[in-house]
């Protein structure tokens, strides 16, 4: 594919490749004269959101490898594509999400959702057994450079983007006979359950933002997760409330609406982002589109409200990976 001014080269195959040393951006007169259009479509199409550009200084350009990318999709990607493998993080609100997507799609195309934590989900996705993966890593005031940080020890993050859509309430679900010992209105809840050598914590897998969560909280007190009493490995969060159930734990990682789920109590502690990354073109395909419009329409919001603690973001963001 050839831009304006580009100089096009070849491989050795019939398949012209641009020049690589054209500017890695699109003005609207360029972008207008690659698709035939006069600049007011341009501007309208962007201002939309039906195209992928950005504003810098109040002026709109596009990454050439997105518009490549964009036009691929709209030629024949759309309907190629049935289906949507997403894995990562365990979150109630996404599951109902899929859920709905897969109801709606049944005739014509097949979501699935495998909460494989979020390190496992990457890996999948890095080797392309999945189209796409949630990730948390950390509280939200840190997760742009941890979610960054993360994605960039994969070998092919740089042709993933970010889309930053959901913040959720993450805390610690505790037995009710734990919380009759506690002052849950404490500032210093967190410090006590931590610091408490008796109480027996049910832990998620070590590919979890769970995990990595409760590791950073211990950090905050000076411990390390090892001198907690760990007792019951996990390898989901509903997993991790069950064993508290079944009386194998005390305690563990958890969000509020498990934890009504299963009769148990929760103390929030902080917010994290719950981020959703693919590749470029996976972004571009229809099915994705769908469901990041799904992500944000009234009935995510009415599923949100009900499970409690939820955040969405009011026009999800699209971060690319440098």
């Amino acid at each position: 594919m050839s831009f304006p001014a580009d100089k096009v080269l070849t491989n050795g195959s019939d398949e012209p490749r641009p020049d690589p040393n054209a500017s890695a951006f699109l003005t609207v007169p360029q972008l207008a004269e690659l698709l035939h259009v006069n600049e007011k479509k341009i501007y309208q199409l962007a201002g939309v959101g039906e195209i992928p550009g950005t504003k810098v200084t109040g002026k709109w350009i596009f990454p050439r490898r997105l518009i490549e990318d964009w036009l691929l999709e709209n030629s024949h990607g759309g309907v190629m594509h049935d289906r949507l493998l997403i894995n990562g993080s365990d979150d109630q609100l996404v599951y109902g999400l899929c859920n709905r997507a897969a109801l709606d799609w049944q005739q014509s195309a097949l979501v699935s959702y495998s909460p494989t934590g979020t390190r496992h989900g990457l890996r999948m996705l890095d080797t392309g057994r999945a189209d796409a993966c949630f990730i948390n890593w950390g509280a939200s005031e840190a997760s742009a450079r941890r979610h960054m940080g993360l994605l960039r020890r994969y070998r092919n993050h740089q042709s993933w983007v970010i889309v930053r859509c959901l913040q959720r309430v993450q805390g610690l679900i505790i037995t009710p006979s734990l919380e009759q010992r506690l002052d849950m209105s404490a500032s210093d809840t967190l410090s006590k359950l931590i610091l408490d050598p008796q109480l027996r914590w049910a832990v998620r897998q070590d590919d979890s933002g769970s995990k990595r969560l409760l590791e950073d909280w211990c950090a905050m007190e000076g411990k390390c997760i090892t001198t907690l009493r760990l007792c019951t490995p996990c390898d989901s969060e509903r997993s991790a409330a069950a064993a508290l159930n079944r009386g194998d734990a005390d305690i563990c990682c958890g969000v509020k609406s498990t934890a009504l789920d299963f009769g148990l109590s929760f103390q929030p502690i902080a917010d994290i982002s719950l981020d959703l990354v693919m590749s470029r073109k996976t972004y571009f395909r229809t099915l994705m589109q769908d469901f990041i419009t799904r992500m944000q329409d009234t009935e995510a919001h009415t599923i949100a409200s009900k499970l409690g603690g939820y955040t969405i973001l009011p026009s999800a963001q699209l971060i690319t990976i440098d």
